[in-house]
């Protein structure tokens, strides 16, 4: 009775995708997904297709896709997510545009265990098993620039307002173009760089927040153009401004003290590994420096502003708050292998330590050890040789994802490696 009856509510979300549809006269639909790096990728039917997709007939080659089936032609099937539904804002002449995101599975509808989204489904899952109730809220901060350069439009700092300030008006518009697309936003503002902004997720499941970030870094992308602006996640654009990150805001379903400890003892426990796959660009590692309050050692506080975890006094609702990651990752992964660190700290009762008062910056090596505080990576390939020592980051991200995970990312760092960057040209060319 139970299958029959979710099968039936599905029948019916698949209806009202058709009816909504016909409604904005819809005539394109974009069928979403990520590769493992967290790149958006996106196969374009036209409406007549979209019953189809629905069931799961839509196919790509999965052979073409970073950490998926390389060196192979492989059909692999996108499965659409009817709730994910959503028409783009923007007005076309000729009709509406409108995507679903997509899990990833084999042509017979079975999962695939590369899929990103499916990951971090498999994960919550086991996750609301120990946090019953657990809920993510996402600060996503990024720069908007003058087209093809790092200009910024304004000169603003934490919450600052101009009337004509260009990036004020372009943020104004992504924040009414996401509501537009179901994407709840609790609120927006300002950061401190120049230029710099941060959009606001109100908590809920896991999985729709990573679905929504998803959707904030297209839609955002896509609105600064049409105020001549581009839009970048880049974790560190400017060497001498702010670093963008992504604060994850945990909300467990109890405020009782031991689940919140374990939560941020599995967290900091697991920290160095995390690094690998929330800060997963060799650009990460300039924003985690001891400066603009950036997180570099496994600490964790009520009030200190550059500590790896925050964790506000006591509330009827904890909240944690996860401050190293960046929004340049794959949104699904990130949330998975975080999920996976706070259940383990669970499973095993895994306690933090005694709060860090007072900043992090000022610890001496001794002090450091008497704590047992480690430093955070300072490079993607430091990240990745604490991936490696992890089973729990590992098992998190499932066998063929890790695979894949770090031998793009070895790649991608012996290519950073091997470059010749304009700071070795100013400081050697002349000089030798």
């Amino acid at each position: 009775m139970h299958s029959t009856t979710n099968g039936s509510k599905r029948a019916s979300v698949k209806r009202d995708v058709l009816r909504s549809a016909r409604e904005h006269n819809v005539r394109f639909v974009r069928l979403v997904f990520t590769d493992i790096l967290g790149a958006s990728k996106n196969v374009s039917i036209p409406v007549s297709e979209l019953e189809r997709a629905l069931a799961g007939e839509v196919t790509f080659d999965g052979g073409s896709i970073d950490g998926f089936v390389r060196g192979e032609e492989l059909d692999m099937a996108l499965l659409p997510d009817p709730a994910t539904f959503a028409v783009y804002p923007w007005s076309a002449s000729d009709g509406a545009e409108a995507r679903l995101i997509c899990d990833v599975g084999a042509t017979d509808g079975t999962p695939f265990e590369g899929c990103p989204r499916t990951t971090l489904r498999r994960v919550a899952e086991t996750t609301q098993t120990h946090y019953p109730g657990l809920a993510v809220g996402l600060e996503v901060e990024f720069y908007l620039f003058e087209s093809a350069s790092t200009r910024s439009p304004d000169v603003g700092s934490y919450f600052d307002s101009s009337p004509n300030d260009r990036g004020e008006e372009a943020r104004s518009a992504i924040v009414a173009a996401l509501q537009a697309m179901g994407v709840p936003v609790a609120a927006s503002h300002h950061e401190h760089g120049n230029g710099q902004h941060e959009v606001d997720l109100p908590h809920g499941d896991p999985l729709h927040a990573a679905d929504h970030l998803l959707t904030i870094r297209s839609v955002t992308k896509q609105v600064a153009t049409r105020y001549g602006l581009d839009a970048t996640f880049m974790p560190k654009p400017i060497e001498d401004q702010a670093g963008s990150g992504l604060h994850v805001d945990f909300r467990l379903g109890s405020g009782d003290e031991a689940p919140k400890l374990y939560f941020v003892g599995g967290l900091l426990a697991h920290a160095p590994a995390l690094t690998a796959v929330c800060n997963s660009t060799v650009n990460s590692y300039k924003r985690l420096v001891a400066a603009w309050d950036a997180p570099i050692y496994t600490t964790w506080s009520h009030r200190s502003a550059d500590a790896l975890v925050r964790v506000p006094p006591s509330q009827s609702q904890a909240r944690i708050e996860m401050r190293s990651p960046d929004a340049a990752g794959n949104p699904y992964l990130s949330l998975a292998v975080l999920l996976g660190a706070a259940s383990d700290g669970a499973a095993h009762g895994i306690l933090p330590g005694d709060p860090l008062v007072g900043p992090s910056y000022a610890l001496t090596d001794r002090e450091r050890r008497e704590r047992g505080i480690r430093p955070l990576p300072a490079s993607l390939r430091q990240a990745i040789e604490e991936l490696d020592a992890d089973q729990v980051v590992h098992n998190a991200l499932g066998d063929h994802i890790y695979h894949a995970f770090r031998d793009a990312k070895l790649a991608e760092y012996e290519r950073y490696r091997r470059a010749v960057h304009p700071w070795e040209h100013r400081a050697y060319l002349r000089l030798y």
